[in-house]
């Protein structure tokens, strides 16, 4: 066996009798895989043995609601508030333990973020002057509400006992219900549980008392809070500092995060592409902590690699690293690490494609790792079921296919008509802060080239060129191509990719045109460059980046308006001049905004005209198509996803 490499986050730590095997959390994300009625299933089961399987500690399930009948933000969020629930609970907790790790579940409630009964009832909340949009329809909580819902917080907690959990965690950050009686900003109360910082952090300390109570002193309970809340009017270090020296009295572990999920601030709870990478966000904070506290420690945010893990716990400036999107970009970071492949593990983009589930309700995936929630190694094939198989294009797509071919054990050829692999993804990249995504093509480059495929580029695959091959199967993977609209002039306008590259300049005064991810993200580069830039498209203004994650697009958005970025929409584009005349999609009424420069920046459209030719030919058996060069079109997440899957049935 090699030497530990990490022997601070290797360290196991002993709490109540529990034993956790090291000092790695995997934390709580919102994954939604449970029944409808939030019942655990196979999914549940599957999902959850898979992140046990990571090599961390012990793994949280996140967002589970204390009344899940009216405080679910999503179907599928695992039920904790009723005993038919426990054996089910029971059986996760049996197969996260065969599978290494200790399971924990972080007990919420969304409070003024709640959804609105269906009876049209009104939403009790810390403090009906302060809710979260002003439609709401809202009442202050009153005495029998608020010990009611400290008895679910006790009850939940109790019943994940009975069903063999050894660890519960207690939110109270990232303005989650308890923290909204914490914080100045909504709790305006002026009773004993308001007004001065004593009296806010009076009522969560009433719920953890309760919560330690009904559990007793053998199960170890983590409590999560926002050392900043990052809100106008928000709780400040200090406060919460003594809000966490009082409630170590009941916890066993404090974990430190930051920000509010209702606010800007939400891109530190989950941190954004736009942040400077691999610089975690909360250390400093959690250092500071850890003076003033006797319990341990934990830290979140934006650590992204065992290394940045170990320097943490040596440094003695946490006890505990919680990490969770680097586990779904790869879910062998711990074994590669322990073994010194470090270069072999996929880094995340932070793309938030998986904080979809936090948006739209839909379970969690990974964008770039098909294989997030999926046990074991991929199967190979029997000898008699190896193919021949063509794989045309060397897009994010083509490489996944021919990454995934060859681990099934069929012999692939991969076809890249230009110079390189990455397709249109090296464009994607161009743009500064776009390190991580970097990061990502280069490790998707270099696992393709030593992937056991033959790779062909500069060679453009024709039906000759496929009669003469005569492959068993074939998956075109040829991407997309930039759009050139009908528009008189258009073709005077600069490209998107040469802006963005640098390979031509644009003058001081930018009309860009185009409402879409590239469009904006190379806005916010011009804009960053002292350049006065508007964004025109025929979509409505609040449809643009309506493709991007929630809180990606609110980073983006918030930069695009510091930086005085017009974003013009509603405007069908006429012409392009010495600017571009428009006409108002709605009135008609038409419009010219002059520029020095103008950058087309109006997408794509799939390149499928091979695709379709071998479809009609060979038919849907042998041939498929994935990634961009179907019909949507789409993301690098459908480019891997589809191909993956591609892959798995040939």
């Amino acid at each position: 066996m090699n030497q530990n490499l990490y022997p601070h986050l290797f360290q196991p730590l002993t709490i109540r009798g529990v034993t956790l095997k090291n000092r790695l959390e995997y934390a709580p994300t919102v994954v939604l895989k449970c029944n409808a009625d939030g019942t655990v299933g196979q999914d549940m089961l599957d999902f959850m043995a898979w992140q046990a399987q990571t090599g961390a500690g012990w793994v949280t399930v996140g967002d589970t609601p204390v009344t899940h009948d009216k405080t679910s933000h999503w179907l599928c969020e695992m039920n904790v508030c009723d005993d038919d629930c426990i054996h089910g609970m029971n059986a996760l907790a049996e197969v996260c333990r065969q599978n290494g790790a200790e399971i924990s579940a972080e007990l919420a409630y969304a409070g003024r973020g709640n959804r609105a009964p269906q009876d049209g009832s009104p939403i009790a909340i810390v403090s009906a002057e302060r809710p979260l949009n002003p439609e709401d329809n809202v009442r202050t909580m009153n005495r029998q509400d608020m010990d009611e819902m400290k008895a679910h917080y006790a009850d939940c907690a109790l019943r994940c006992k009975h069903a063999g959990f050894r660890m519960v965690m207690i939110h109270c950050a990232h303005q989650n219900f308890l923290a909204q009686w914490l914080s100045p900003a909504s709790n305006v109360r002026t009773d004993e549980y308001g007004g001065s910082p004593e009296n806010r952090r009076r009522y969560p300390l009433e719920v953890l008392k309760a919560v330690r109570e009904a559990v007793g002193e053998d199960m170890v309970i983590e409590m999560r809070v926002s050392a900043v809340e990052g809100i106008p009017g928000g709780m400040e270090f200090e406060e919460s500092l003594a809000f966490m020296k009082e409630a170590q009295e009941y916890v066993d572990i404090v974990h430190v995060s930051q920000g509010s999920i209702f606010h800007l601030s939400a891109r530190y709870c989950i941190p954004t592409y736009f942040r400077e990478p691999h610089k975690p966000l909360n250390v400093d904070y959690a250092a500071e902590v850890k003076k003033h506290l006797h319990v341990p420690v934990a830290v979140v945010g934006m650590i992204t690699t065992l290394e940045q893990a170990e320097e943490i716990i040596a440094s003695g400036k946490a006890d505990i690293v919680a990490m969770a999107k680097s586990f779904m970009a790869d879910g062998d970071i711990v074994r590669k690490s322990l073994r010194a492949q470090q270069e072999e593990i996929r880094p995340c983009t932070r793309c938030d494609l998986c904080g979809n589930a936090n948006t739209w309700g839909t379970n969690m995936s990974c964008a770039i790792n098909p294989r997030c929630g999926v046990s074991g190694q991929i199967q190979p094939v029997s000898e008699n079921e190896r193919k021949k198989v063509m794989v045309i294009g060397g897009g994010p797509a083509g490489m996944m296919a021919a990454q995934t071919l060859v681990q099934r054990g069929h012999s692939v050829k991969l076809y890249e008509k230009s110079y390189r692999l990455g397709g249109l993804l090296n464009d994607a990249c161009l743009v500064p802060f776009k390190t991580l995504m970097r990061e990502y093509l280069d490790w998707d480059i270099r696992e393709t080239g030593k992937c056991g495929a033959e790779i062909l580029l500069n060679t453009e695959v024709t039906e000759d060129l496929i009669e003469k091959e005569n492959p068993d199967a074939i998956i075109v993977a040829t991407g997309s191509v930039y759009v050139q609209p009908p528009i008189p002039g258009i073709e005077n306008a600069l490209s998107v990719r040469a802006v963005d590259a640098h390979e031509v300049e644009t003058g001081e005064n930018v009309v860009v045109c185009g409402g879409g991810i590239t469009g904006l993200e190379c806005a916010l580069t011009l804009a960053k460059e002292s350049k006065s830039v508007t964004v025109v498209d025929q979509l409505k203004r609040e449809d643009f980046i309506m493709e991007m994650p929630i809180f990606n697009k609110v980073d983006l958005l918030d930069q695009l308006e510091n930086l005085n970025v017009a974003l013009i929409g509603g405007q069908r584009i006429q012409a392009v001049k010495d600017g571009i005349e428009t006409v108002d999609t709605v009135t008609g009424e038409k419009h010219f905004y002059p520029a020095d420069s103008i950058v087309n920046a109006l997408g794509v459209k799939p390149d499928d005209s091979l695709g379709k030719a071998l479809l009609a030919k060979y038919g849907s058996a042998d041939v498929i198509l994935v990634g961009d060069c179907t019909a949507r079109g789409g993301t690098y997440y459908r480019a891997n996803h589809e191909a993956y899957y591609a892959a798995m049935r040939i």
